[in-house]
């Protein structure tokens, strides 16, 4: 081929050149080819195809860089034809871009490993922002190899996809536990308890299913107080570890089924479809019907939907009008003393007036000063 006609190539030619000769550089060091499966065009120059034949036959069998047919694709002169080509590159591309992410979202893992630990654990919690329902966690030992692609956070992927990704991980995965905390322990403790809660019973839960606990956990977001396992808390660790990814994926579907469940028992406020978040759909529900036995009472656009004692009345009244910080202190010792006549949530709502109130006579005897 002279220079000239070299110099006058597009750039898709040359870099499918370039692809051809490095196959051939490869086979001159003496290595056994590997079979090539018959090429779809039956060695038939590709301009006898029409642009649609052409189509089914990328699709039916996607060519790779120095096959015959990839480099016809690549040199045929139609613009149609140059575009498949184009989606081809493009395709591969974007594949190789998602496999390097994806081997980077294993390198929390391979440090661990790299250091002899053999169960590495990732956990991830879902549910601390609905209105309604558990908060649930998961801890997940996932194996060395995956046989399968796509684990991710599970808020970018599609319920469908969710799903799969959830079969997979149950079916591969070396162990798996699940943590639970319900809606009435988190109106009694706060969501955030809750939340570290939920994942130290999933670890548990894990090293029951292993028969013996992880050696270090990969946690999402911040470090989980008295989890008894080193722990390395990363943020944003569901979009940046597979081990944290595949917690959140099994956390996320092990709630939402929960969540349909209670659709079906308490109808009319869309569980199904908001999963307890609180979307328009769920606070006009809320505004309507009241709250109902999963809601959660403590969070505000429930409580504030919901019954409240004569008792909680009368003491978050007394508490806002309160000057100073004995007079604090005196209401609440006659909250501590009528505990029984006050829900758990009321109690939760008292407590936190209580230091709303004592930062305000604070702040009121500084101005003063």
């Amino acid at each position: 081929m002279t220079e000239a006609h070299e110099e006058g190539k597009t750039g898709l030619e040359a870099q499918t050149d370039a692809e051809h000769r490095s196959m051939k550089d490869r086979d001159a060091d003496g290595r056994e080819d590997a079979p090539k499966p018959a090429e779809p065009t039956g060695g038939r120059p590709l301009r006898e195809f029409t642009v649609s034949r052409i189509r089914h036959m990328v699709a039916e069998a996607p060519p790779e860089p120095g096959d015959l047919l990839w480099n016809q694709l690549c040199r045929d002169r139609r613009s149609a034809v140059r575009e498949i080509a184009a989606r081809l590159k493009r395709r591969r591309a974007h594949e190789e871009a998602v496999r390097r992410r994806e081997e980077g979202m294993r390198s929390y893992e391979a440090g661990l490993w790299e250091r002899g630990l053999t169960l590495v654990a990732g956990a991830d919690e879902v549910g601390r922002g609905p209105l309604a329902g558990p908060v649930v966690a998961a801890a997940v030992v996932l194996p060395r190899e995956l046989t399968f692609n796509g684990i991710d956070d599970s808020k970018k992927l599609v319920p469908q996809r969710r799903e799969e990704l959830h079969g997979l991980i149950r079916e591969t995965a070396v162990g798996v536990g699940i943590g639970s905390v319900s809606h009435e322990v988190i109106d009694e403790i706060n969501i955030l308890r809750a939340t570290h809660r939920a994942i130290r019973e999933a670890v548990e839960n894990l090293a029951r299913a292993l028969g013996r606990g992880p050696e270090h956990v990969l946690v999402d977001g911040e470090q989980v107080p008295d989890l008894r396992v080193p722990q390395t808390p990363i943020h944003r660790g569901d979009e940046l570890c597979t081990a944290i990814a595949a917690a959140s994926i099994v956390a996320k579907v092990t709630r939402d089924r929960l969540l349909e469940e209670y659709d079906t028992l308490y109808p009319g406020y869309g569980f199904a479809n908001h999963k307890g978040y609180g979307t328009p759909e769920h606070l006009a529900a809320l505004t309507k019907l009241g709250p109902c036995d999963v809601h959660r009472k403590s969070f505000t656009p429930v409580f504030r939907n919901g019954d409240r004692s004569q008792a909680y009345l009368r003491f978050s009244a007394r508490l806002l009008s309160a000057r100073s910080a004995g007079e604090i202190e005196e209401i609440a010792g006659e909250i501590a003393g009528a505990r029984d006549s006050l829900e758990r949530y009321e109690l939760a709502k008292l407590r936190d007036l209580y230091r709303r109130c004592h930062k305000r006579v604070r702040a009121g005897m500084k101005s003063r000063s």
